[in-house]
């Protein structure tokens, strides 16, 4: 009877106590407490651009330039080489030239007559700005469209040969010395 009673004691120690780990790994400790995951953070790059209004300041770099639409890409940036952001007060003057090579007829013609039509934006009378300034997603970097630009109108047919543009952005404090740029420098 003893061993009725001591087989009986084994079998319900086996099923209380269960046979191990109900793992296919034996050497994994099961925790059942939830796992937390941290996202890690993220910081957004720290910008060195100067704003415009902040600018002492300014230098201009045409990037392109196309003759024919008055299209133009420039990048404004400090003596520092900080991208300067936030530009959106400017003067742009396009002129046209007659072929430098070409004789001339007129009297005056040592004068070396040209052509221009401007554009500009005062944050005063920002309602009535002439053309569409834009910066693009590089910092610094800006387009400028010259909406009805034609120099051809105003001269001879075909006498307009040379094309260039002065840009002048201002800010607060400054505003970037103007200087005469062809279109295919």
């Amino acid at each position: 009877m003893k061993i009725k009673y001591l087989s009986a004691i084994l079998a319900s120690s086996l099923l209380i106590f269960g046979c191990g780990s109900d793992n296919d790994d034996e050497d994994t400790i099961v925790d059942d407490t939830p796992v937390v995951v941290v996202p890690p953070v993220v910081v957004d790059p720290v910008s060195e651009a100067v704003d415009v209004n902040e600018a002492t300041d300014i230098s201009m770099q045409l990037d392109s330039f196309d003759a024919a639409t008055g299209a133009l890409t420039f990048t404004l940036s400090n003596a520092d080489g900080k991208a300067i952001t936030n530009a959106s007060e400017y003067e742009i003057v396009y002129f046209g030239f007659p072929d430098p090579a070409s004789p001339s007829t007129k009297a005056k013609a040592w004068k070396r007559w040209h052509v221009s039509q401007s554009f500009g934006c005062d944050q005063t009378d920002a309602e009535n700005c002439a053309g569409l300034l834009e910066e693009t997603d590089t910092e610094g970097q800006y387009t400028f469209n010259a909406i009805d630009l034609d120099l051809e109108s105003k001269a001879a047919a075909g006498a307009v040969e040379v094309f260039k543009v002065a840009v002048q952005i201002h800010g607060s404090n400054v505003s970037n010395e103007i200087t005469l740029i062809a279109a295919d420098e």
